[in-house]
């Protein structure tokens, strides 16, 4: 691939070929040494360098980068002397996440802290897509950023596919589906209207129906609510559905109960006969 490399080390330049990621490394170094203990993981995604430093650690989400990305990866323990630290960039245009690039480095001072800050214009590589930052240490994966995605569309208003009527204690299945324009991954929520909800599920191919179940313990009218989101959490418009639920089961009375009494006893109750016309 042609591509530019910067990398920064205190005042060290190296510049290579255009369109690999640029890199740039800060370090914290510490004299007094306590031993090494857990490694503690900061990491942050954004669109550029001054927000990524003033807001890092807050996991900021982007859905919908259309420049450069920002991955800022920061490890910190009693002592960092000799660890190898890796940043690796996972993205995935729609042929499945795929490990893009990734720059290593074996920390060789006795620092409490090192951080990698790393952007990439991978849009312009690889095209629309979702991608997300992982950091290892010595091999060992230690945390990943939120995920961020390259001209990010939202997925589709999702449906609903139920009955709109019911009675209490009584389960009900509900069939929803949705696509996601740029064919990703989605996940469901579903909000059953009387405090409880789904949660979000586990993600699915696009267009997948899933369906979920639900018992309404009161009667009353409710409104069930679906949204789905992709893998950079860049949520649809919501889709509703109304329901009445009732204490007991709804029963035709006129041609059942009545009925059954009408041909038992064929010669009782002439008012109430003439009265449902029967």
């Amino acid at each position: 691939m042609k591509g530019k490399l910067t990398l920064y080390l205190v005042v060290t330049l190296l510049i290579t070929t255009f369109a690999t990621p640029v890199l740039s490394i800060t370090l914290q170094k510490e004299q007094n040494i306590l031993g090494f203990n857990d490694v503690d993981l900061d990491v942050a995604i954004t669109t550029d360098w001054v927000n990524g430093w003033q807001d890092h650690g807050l996991l900021i989400r982007e859905y919908n980068i259309s420049g450069e990305v920002w991955a800022y990866s920061e490890i910190s323990s009693d002592d960092l002397y000799g660890l190898y630290f890796t940043q690796r960039w996972w993205y995935d245009n729609g042929t499945g996440l795929q490990n893009k690039w990734e720059w290593s480095w074996t920390i060789g001072e006795h620092w409490l802290s090192a951080a990698t800050w790393s952007w990439w214009q991978i849009g312009l590589d690889y095209g629309k897509g979702v991608g997300i930052i992982e950091t290892l240490v010595d091999n060992v994966t230690v945390g990943y950023s939120n995920w961020y995605a390259m001209n990010n569309t939202k997925p589709n208003k999702p449906t609903i596919d139920g009955p709109a009527t019911g009675k209490i204690k009584t389960s009900y299945d509900y069939n929803f589906t949705a696509t996601d324009p740029d064919g990703f991954n989605i996940s469901y929520f579903v909000d059953w209207g009387d405090t409880t909800n789904s949660g979000w599920t586990e993600f699915v191919a696009s267009g997948t129906k899933i369906t979920l179940n639900h018992t309404w313990n009161k009667k009353g009218s409710y409104t069930i609510k679906c949204k789905v989101r992709d893998l950079a959490h860049n949520e649809s418009i919501e889709e509703t559905l109304n329901i009445t639920i009732s204490r007991i089961k709804t029963v035709d009375f006129k041609f059942n109960m009545f009925e059954w009494l009408f041909n038992r006893f064929p010669n009782a109750f002439p008012v109430l006969r003439r009265l449902l016309v029967l």
